[in-house]
């Protein structure tokens, strides 16, 4: 049998390409596949439907299913699925609530499809509602007949499996124009609808599991894609056996204002536990004997000796500036001089962000040899010159643009968070936790990201297997709420030892989802 893919699950899925088209893409992407002669359209609903129909028997085994459909290609999913499930020996009814309905795909099954006028009777004996209602091509609010049944829907406290993704949703966007379904799980197909993975529509999904429905191989790929961590297992390798410090790579930090020296620490000893070879901790004299106690095995150079920050910068692999920097005139000016002149890999964060205000002009014209931009949504709105709530209209479209403007790759911190290398390379996280917006996070993926540089990795590269590497440390390791940010930076090696060794299986569906970071409205179950 297929397996149950549980939300602690999501990374042992052996696929490391895994595509987020927006809605158009993905419309592309269908017309494609049909056009090409590849498979045909019937096929596509046929294999949709019974993968459903699988993913619901897995997941709720017993209880009468009411199969509720719009009249675009989801509810004709929803349709095969509950004919499906029928031929199983479930009970299943059918409901159809667009015009004309997706009669024709019940292959002559002997089955009386209700409409609406019957919503409340049938729900009241259901346990299971596939919503079929609406589609991918939804930009604006439902209407009715739609809205009117997506409120009961929402109000009858049974189990909702959304079809592709929840009716309601912007499947590009992630919005919500109008009423949406609140679903349990979200059974979406060939690749994540990029709005999936976006809030508030993500909030809706309950879990995500994406099925192989048969399309063929993209030929044109979509501009996003999701950092799997079996994507991550390829990047960052197996260590070789006979490795020592200098092939690991050398790491330089800068940060750490007199005062402000938790940052810098917690940016050390995740460099540290993510392999660098040897840390040097470029900060200020204050901090020396803190440092020296909290990471012994780095070495502390004063940032008020000029000539040591030269020695420590050229030295290194790999450069990181900002975590816990201060905004006073003498660590800007010394972010700003060490962007001028620092040509190994280089990456920016808080305050080494802040130095900048947004002369991108600067950072343009960096001769670093790649320089990785980690803000924060205000950090990005700063560079930007606009506001946060103009940037998180679009943060994608933002990350592209500060990408372009800098020449730089840029981590865009967020739910989801987001690494833009390009217009048409974007690497988009799956894991959520409010552990996330922990203060410090910021700081480890810093380090992290900064230790994968200086093992070779490209910025791009480097980005995704650190949000990889620290957002499967905190999974596996951390309480939502309350887990010490100190504690991260020790995680790091039992979680790039998860990626090493798990056996990722030749698994037929991709599991995205975590429970979503936003509360749910209880509602009872039926009880199988």
């Amino acid at each position: 049998m297929t397996p149950v893919f549980l939300p602690s699950e999501w990374w042992r899925i052996a696929a490391p390409t895994v595509w987020l088209p927006t809605a158009s893409e993905m419309a592309a992407l269908d017309h494609a596949a049909i056009a090409s002669g590849a498979i045909p359209e019937r096929a596509l609903i046929e294999n949709a439907g019974r993968a459903l129909a699988l993913s619901v028997q897995q997941r709720h085994p017993s209880g009468s299913v009411l199969a509720l459909a719009g009249s675009g290609h989801n509810g004709a999913d929803a349709f095969v699925a509950g004919r499906t499930l029928r031929a199983w020996g479930r009970t299943v009814e059918f409901l159809a609530c667009g015009t004309p309905g997706p009669e024709t795909v019940l292959a002559g099954w002997d089955a009386e499809v209700l409409g609406r006028d019957d919503l409340d009777s049938v729900l009241a004996r259901t346990d299971v509602v596939l919503d079929g209602i609406l589609g991918t091509g939804l930009e604006t609010a439902p209407r009715e007949p739609q809205r009117s049944v997506i409120e009961r829907i929402n109000e009858a406290g049974v189990f909702v499996v959304a079809v592709d993704g929840p009716s309601g949703i912007d499947f590009t966007t992630g919005a919500t124009p109008g009423v949406a379904i609140r679903a349990d799980l979200t059974v979406t197909f060939g690749w994540p609808k990029l709005g999936l993975l976006r809030f508030p529509a993500r909030s809706l999904c309950g879990n995500i599991l994406c099925v192989e429905i048969g399309f063929p191989p993209v030929a044109e790929p979509p501009a996003a894609r999701a950092i799997t961590a079996a994507w991550a297992r390829q990047l960052l390798g197996e260590p070789p056996p006979d490795g020592h410090k200098g092939e690991a790579g050398y790491v330089t930090l800068v940060g750490g204002a007199n005062g402000m020296a938790g940052a810098i620490v917690l940016a050390a000893r995740a460099a540290s536990h993510a392999g660098a070879g040897v840390v040097r901790i470029v900060s200020a004299p204050e901090n020396r004997d803190i440092l020296q106690a909290t990471v012994p095995g780095a070495l502390f150079v004063a940032w008020d000796d000029d000539d040591a920050v030269v020695d420590a910068t050229d030295w290194a692999d790999a450069v990181a500036i900002g975590p816990g920097l201060g905004r006073g005139a003498a660590p800007v000016a010394l972010a700003r001089e060490l962007v001028r002149t620092v040509r190994a890999p280089l990456v920016l964060d808080a305050d080494g962000l802040n130095a900048f205000g947004s002369d991108l002009d600067l950072l343009a014209a960096a001769p670093s040899s790649d320089l990785l931009l980690t803000p924060h949504p205000g950090e990005a709105a700063r560079l930007l010159g606009g506001s946060i709530e103009a940037l998180e209209l679009d943060p994608f479209a933002s990350a592209g643009e500060l990408s372009r403007l800098t020449k730089a790759t840029v981590i865009l911190k967020g739910a989801p968070t987001l690494v833009a290398a390009g217009p048409r390379d974007v690497r988009v996280t799956t894991l959520l936790s409010p552990a996330f917006a922990s203060g410090g996070m910021g700081d480890v993926l810093t380090g992290v990201s900064a230790a994968y540089l200086a093992a070779g990795l490209g910025a791009a590269d480097a980005a995704t297997a650190a949000l990889a590497v620290t957002g499967l440390a905190v999974t596996m390791d951390f309480e939502d709420v309350g887990s010490p940010i100190d504690e991260l930076p020790s995680a790091i090696p039992s979680a790039r030892t998860a990626l090493r060794e798990t056996d990722f299986g030749a698994w037929p569906g991709v599991s995205l989802a975590l429970p979503a970071t936003q509360p749910r409205v209880h509602r009872p179950r039926a009880t199988p």
